[in-house]
């Protein structure tokens, strides 16, 4: 039994950090628990255990094996065949139960991040003999790589029909790409739907290109496109849903949520899909503020994602003025309405569109410091604008002639990124958002803010956003570096032990008291402290 007791230590130990190179070695122990496990009971003699030879007196539970996600529960049934009082054992942190006699059944909670510990149950029998069987739990970790959750990302203004070939759509793929924008208009968009089935990839279905087209009136002929259109589309299982509209004033709510209220009759199943305006000007808001704007759209229209771009990153290693009022503005409304955020970040250089503003090339550093921003707000999926380029880029993931750059990389590698941590956020309730370090106010500054008891206090060296966060019973503090050319430090000081999430998802202890962690360009730390 020592051996099997070896091979579930490994076991466990493998299941807490399993990814992509240890499923082999995973299996490999998996069989070779399976072989001894069908030889023999789970006996365990110990010091001051008695061999006993009549192998019926072991524990029989109701399953050979028990399966429980970090942090979760498994119940186990046992029986033994005289009366007896059972005790159970485990490392500190996990928790075991034991609720019976000689019959009952023993409650395990395994500690979320889970830490290695074997689970030993005995019983001492009125005839004096005393056994014992380690529970073999097997320990599902869901932060793997294989189970994590993910949150989706959008591919925006994808390919147009010459470059649209399954391979191309197999390197959105590669780069962790959930969604695609395909545009109807086009003759070819169909077989662009194959593709993207074919490579696992959702589409979002461009009607009438989103600046205006065909749909703008009601008129009979444009109804009767569109459920000609509908009727096409909605049974294929690679549709995500309709895009019906790009930045619209508010004097076009009216008639977008006709067309809303149409398309939900001819298809309830998939969601019709509008992309808002950032902070502008009252002209192209229809109304004079943005809070006004994005009110009126979560509250009037049905939307099933609440979705506004802006590119804020700048070549001078800065972000616009207006990003976080507008971040917060968008994030408010949606929460309120119960509207999940979706957010953009610039994955390619806009070149054309400001005499103001120069916009930065996109790198690694200031795609994270848009996404981990995004998220910090709450955002629930992420779109890159664009994946080809257009009249108004100069550089793009693939260009028009069907180069692929560089832009790709970085792409691929920032998605990629986020998504080992997406399990903090996926879901998630943000309950405040606030500014430290040299943009600190005294509106905003986090020193007039509650920190919750775990929490005493957060300085860095420039400035950081910083926000609290809850998902499914944890609680995690979130501080976002607000350069994406600047590397800080941040000194955040605990009243109790917690775990820093770093960004390839692993866990590492915090002790009690003060912690200096570096906060990367574009960087984002994450503490669990709950």
């Amino acid at each position: 039994m020592k051996r099997s007791f070896i091979i579930l230590t490994a076991l466990l130990i493998a299941a807490v950090s399993c990814n992509n190179a240890d499923k082999l070695r995973v299996e490999q122990l998996q069989e070779e628990l399976d072989e001894l496990q069908s030889r023999q009971q789970p006996g365990v003699p110990g010091p001051d255990v008695e061999t006993v030879t009549d192998s019926d007196y072991f524990f029989t539970f109701d399953k050979e094996r028990y399966g429980v996600d970090a942090g979760g529960s498994v119940t186990i049934n046992y029986s033994l065949p005289e009366e007896s009082t059972v005790e159970v054992s485990a490392k500190e942190g996990w928790q075991a139960t034991v609720t019976g006699g000689s019959v009952g059944s023993v409650t395990v909670t395994v500690p979320d991040p889970v830490q290695y510990s074997e689970v030993v149950v005995t019983a001492n029998s009125v005839s004096g003999r005393r056994t014992a069987a380690i529970l073999p739990v097997m320990v599902r970790d869901p932060y793997s790589d294989a189970t994590r959750p993910r949150l989706e990302s959008l591919g925006y203004y994808g390919f147009k029909p010459w470059n649209a070939t399954l391979e191309n759509y197999q390197k959105l793929a590669d780069a962790g790409i959930t969604i695609v924008t395909v545009e109807t208009d086009e003759e070819d968009f169909l077989l662009q739907m194959d593709l993207a089935r074919a490579v696992g990839i959702k589409v979002l279905a461009v009607i009438g290109w989103a600046t205006g087209g065909w749909y703008d009136s009601m008129s009979e002929e444009s109804l009767a496109t569109l459920q000609q259109l509908v009727n096409s589309l909605k049974d294929r299982p690679e549709l995500y849903g309709y895009h019906i509209c790009d930045e619209p004033s508010v004097s076009r709510i009216y008639e977008l949520m006709a067309i809303e209220d149409k398309m939900m009759q001819l298809d309830p199943d998939h969601p019709v899909y509008v992309n808002l305006h950032p902070n502008a000007s009252p002209g192209s808001l229809g109304v004079s503020t943005y809070e006004e704007y994005v009110e009126a759209y979560a509250s009037k229209m049905h939307l099933r994602q609440f979705s506004f771009d802006i590119y804020p990153v700048l070549a001078n290693g800065l972000t616009q003025s207006d990003w976080h009022m507008t971040l917060s503005a968008a994030a408010d409304a949606a929460k309120r309405h119960g509207i999940p955020l979706w957010t953009f970040a610039a994955a390619c250089h806009i070149n054309k569109e400001s005499v103001l503003l120069e916009r930065a090339k996109p790198t690694v550093d200031n795609i994270l410091l848009q996404i981990y921003t995004s998220l910090a707000y709450g955002s629930q999926a992420i779109q890159y604008f664009t994946i080809q380029d257009y009249s108004g880029t100069d550089y793009a993931p693939i260009m028009r002639d069907g180069t692929w750059t560089d832009a790709y990389l970085k792409l691929q590698a920032a998605n990629l990124t986020m998504q080992k941590r997406a399990f903090v956020f996926k879901g998630c309730d943000v309950t405040k958002v606030r500014q430290v370090g040299l943009s600190e106010s005294q509106e905003n500054a986090l020193s007039i803010v509650d920190f919750p008891p775990e929490i005493d206090d957060v300085k860095v060296d420039l400035s950081a956003t910083v926000s609290f966060v809850g998902n499914n019973g944890n609680s995690y503090m979130v501080v976002v570096n607000n350069y994406w050319g600047v590397e800080q430090t941040a000194t955040i000081r605990l009243n109790c032990p917690a775990y820093s999430i770093a960004s390839d998802g692993q866990f590492y202890e915090l002790q009690s008291g003060v912690n200096e962690i570096e906060l990367p360009r574009g960087g984002m730390i994450v503490i669990k402290y709950k």
